[in-house]
């Protein structure tokens, strides 16, 4: 009984595997767009997230999760990030959005940060 967890240890470490390698297509791919903004809101950093929240669904990204004060959600190719940072009396909000169209990066992340 005194090797079981001997015995454990070697069977989890056997059962480790290395990531694949990555293909060029993925080292040599066009890097993502990211365009951000940022403001200040009079809610508190919940509230603001909250607000987050229904920005996103709103705009129809899809699994939008609330971490917290953070806030993240994907549009078709498109991933985009809300953080709510207590500022005094005040919240700071920094909002960034990242994909392959810049064109519509830009308008995402536009839109988001005039309903913040």
């Amino acid at each position: 009984m005194k090797y079981l967890p001997l015995l454990f240890l070697v069977a989890l470490v056997g059962c480790s595997s290395n990531p694949p390698q990555p293909t060029p297509d993925t080292v040599f791919s066009e890097p993502p767009h990211l365009w951000s903004g940022q403001k200040v809101v009079g809610q508190t950093p919940d509230s603001c997230a909250a607000n987050g929240v229904k920005i996103l669904k709103a705009l129809s990204f899809v699994s939008v999760v609330k971490n917290d004060s953070y806030v993240y959600g994907t549009l078709m190719a498109n991933r985009a990030a809300i953080k709510c940072i207590p500022n005094g009396e005040e919240t700071f909000v920094y909002a960034a959005v990242a994909g392959p169209d810049v064109k519509q990066v830009e308008r995402l992340r536009n839109e988001i940060v005039w309903r913040l």
